[in-house]
């Protein structure tokens, strides 16, 4: 077992994020920004069969996404990997962390709400065409829920978008205004020790 004296002496000898994480952070974030730019085309669709197998897919993206967020939360805080620690101010580790966490709730935040929104709906959620994982039809059709959970999900969307520019913006900051290793722990292509 590794004590936190050991860990904190292991972080500080880190430069770089391990495989793993770029992997899943990356991975992440190209699946987050294609549903982002799939949902622009939600209003446009005019068929119903259209609507529906826009809807599997979003679902099916959406599922690998919250998949791919278990496993990064259990490296995160159940494994608790050692990660590289940057030398830079209080402030900036305190927005970080902020940040941080609210894309991890956001990324919890988005999916429950989605998927609360299909069941109030009676909307298919079926993952790659062929696993139901919606409510039963039984349920009925509410009008309210259905409004409030879209609203709830819509909200969570915008936030999600926000934060999003501000950890790009963050990293944009560090690499060229900061000049620091913040941008390259994520991005080389070894993790490096000393």
């Amino acid at each position: 077992m590794m004590t936190a004296l050991n860990q904190k002496t292991i972080q500080e000898k880190i430069k770089s994020y391990d495989l793993e994480y770029k992997l899943l952070h990356w991975s992440m974030g190209i699946l987050i920004l294609i549903m982002l730019l799939a949902i622009q085309g939600f209003a446009s669709i005019a068929s119903q069969d259209d609507h529906i197998t826009m809807l599997i897919g979003h679902s099916s993206i959406g599922t690998i996404i919250s998949l791919l967020l278990l496993l990064r939360l259990t490296k995160r805080f159940i494994r608790r990997s050692p990660r590289p620690q940057q030398p830079v101010a209080r402030w900036q580790q305190f927005a970080a962390k902020t940040v941080q966490l609210s894309l991890y709730f956001c990324m919890i935040f988005i999916p429950v709400t989605g998927y609360l929104t299909a069941n109030a709906h009676q909307l298919p959620v079926k993952i790659f065409g062929a696993f139901n994982i919606g409510g039963s039809p039984q349920q009925g059709y509410d009008q309210a829920s259905f409004e409030l959970l879209r609203q709830l999900h819509e909200t969570g969307i915008n936030v999600l978008m926000l934060l999003l520019l501000m950890h790009i913006g963050a990293a944009v900051y560090h690499k060229f205004i900061v000049k620091d290793s913040v941008l390259a722990s994520m991005t080389k292509a070894k993790a490096a020790s000393d």
